[in-house]
């Protein structure tokens, strides 16, 4: 066998064995975080009010802005250095390495100006409740110094992803969040709560953060060293170009899915903005397990691209896609279903009445989050400028459009989520999943028929819950949870017997058996 056969078998070894254990211990993180968040935003909301809540929510919101030269910063590194760990040339793989982390130190001291000047004009440019305003600046200042952090994390954090090693990675994340929702609770309960106290809670959480990824770092990766005489200059302009083209597509992608609340805010005042702010909850665990998958993906896609195995992609790109969309129209359907009963026993009766915002956040998601592991393959190909203009410029129209929905058309706050729905779907439909099928040398359809599964599994997941929830109203957790359940149950029969096809089956069985005889 060639030595570059051996490359591949063995690539596709590693990913198959450590595919059910990563998903695994990323299903089991996002369940901790879905339980605590479920108690989480109550508490808030309840110690703190409503509108002081929406100052969180909003914090988070804007500094996502400043986190997308962190995520794009990480995407350009991860490529890189997959390719030149996977081929074992650890001289280049330093020099990526200390390139990305002296790139990442540049951007983080620009963007200190940055926070520093939207800090101080942040009553000014927002509506902020009254009273709360040094709380608010100090609650945003700490939210944007936690995700500097962040982003000097993320350069030790990506040899958890290429090692495949997600339990590792998992427990980072666990402890970081179990710290700053702890210190939270804590304070809240020996003191008055304060949004002064949820600040220092984020910074002591990203310190703990930052210490953990460097430990995963040393012990995955100890060919790897700090050494700012490895900074490359080529290497910066490569990293710095696809980083740059990366930044772009966040940005658009950032105008799609975080604009909203500014939006909100700026239109409906800091009441609305709480509320909206607390169904955004749902639509964030479905973001959440979807990467519990996908990230997964993430290094297989890169190494096969590495050895140059077109074939092995195209296999990843058409099952992910088609069994992601079958998976995802399970918690969409159920949430759509029922909307309304949920908001009811969760936030209390005065929430129900947004069950069809809810169902705008999440009703999409089956499809536009399916489409995911075929952003991995255009990263892998370099050819994320196109993507970026057009993602940044959707962004822009759905900027237009959210103002229009919400202000002419009386939809009010139901029109700025339906905005981006309509041209999220239409980002993703007619143009991702067409450029990614041409890449990869398929036809240019050839991902449409896998997202319809998705899509007509969340129409009729979603038309049952919301006729059951009719005819008799759950009025307990209990019978909520035993109505999901039964409809859990008859869905996942009918997808596995007549979606899947036996490609589709093979392939899953394949992946368990593996893992049961690792």
């Amino acid at each position: 066998m060639s030595n570059a056969g051996i490359t591949r078998k063995s690539i596709t070894d590693v990913a198959k064995v450590r595919f059910v254990s990563n998903v695994a211990f990323n299903v089991c993180y996002i369940v901790l975080n879905t339980v605590l968040m479920l108690w989480y935003v109550p508490f808030l909301v309840s110690h703190l009010g409503v509108a002081a809540y929406g100052m969180i929510a909003l914090a988070n919101s804007l500094v996502m802005y400043g986190a997308l030269v962190g995520t794009s910063l990480n995407v350009s590194n991860t490529r890189f250095l997959a390719i030149d760990l996977n081929q074992g040339d650890d001289a280049s793989a330093n020099r990526t390495f200390n390139t990305a982390l002296a790139l990442s130190i540049i951007a983080c001291s620009a963007l200190l100006v940055l926070v520093g000047i939207l800090t101080y004009f942040l009553p000014v440019l927002f509506n902020v409740p009254a009273g709360l305003e040094p709380a608010s600046q100090f609650l945003f200042a700490s939210v944007c110094a936690a995700f500097l952090v962040a982003i000097l994390s993320s350069n030790f954090g990506v040899s958890s992803v290429i090692r495949h090693r997600f339990d590792l990675r998992n427990i980072v994340n666990s402890l970081t969040m179990l710290t700053r929702m702890g210190i939270i609770a804590l304070c809240f309960m020996v003191w008055p709560a304060t949004l002064w106290q949820v600040a220092a809670a984020f910074i002591i959480a990203a310190m703990i953060g930052l210490a953990g990824d460097i430990v995963v770092w040393r012990r995955l990766t100890p060919e790897l060293h700090l050494n700012y005489r490895a900074i490359d200059r080529h290497r910066f302009r490569a990293l710095a170009s696809l980083g740059g083209w990366s930044a772009v597509n966040q940005s658009g992608a950032l105008l799609l899915m975080q604009v909203d609340l500014l939006i909100v805010n700026a239109m409906f005042g800091a009441e609305m903005t709480g509320r909206y702010g607390a169904v955004l909850l749902f639509p964030a665990m479905i973001h959440m397990l979807t990467e519990a998958v996908v990230a997964v993906l993430s290094p297989a896609i890169m190494a096969r691209y590495a050895v140059d195995d077109i074939e092995g992609m195209r296999r990843i790109a058409c099952h992910s896609v088609k069994l992601l969309g079958i998976a995802l129209a399970l918690p969409v359907g159920l949430l759509c279903g029922f909307a309304g009963p949920l908001l009811h026993l969760w936030l209390g009766p005065q929430f129900a009445q947004l069950d069809v915002l809810l169902i705008l956040l999440v009703g999409h998601l089956a499809v536009n989050l399916a489409i995911r592991p075929l952003l991995y393959v255009v990263t892998a190909y370099n050819k994320v400028k196109v993507q970026g203009l057009l993602t940044l410029a959707l962004g822009f129209a759905n900027i237009g459009l959210a103002i229009v929905l919400a202000r002419w058309s009386g939809w009010g706050v139901a029109g700025i989520a339906a905005a981006a729905a309509i041209v999220w779907t239409v980002k993703n439909c007619l143009f991702l999943s067409c450029y990614c099928a041409v890449l990869l040398r398929l036809s240019w359809w050839s991902f449409y028929a896998p997202l319809t599964a998705g899509a007509l599994g969340t129409l009729a997941i979603g038309c049952a819950g919301r006729l059951i929830s009719q005819l008799w109203w759950p009025a307990s957790w209990l019978t909520l949870g035993a109505m999901a359940t039964a409809i859990a149950v008859v869905y996942s029969i009918g997808a596995y017997t007549w979606s899947l096809s036996r490609s589709d089956r093979d392939l899953l069985w394949s992946v368990l058996d593996r893992r049961l005889h690792a």
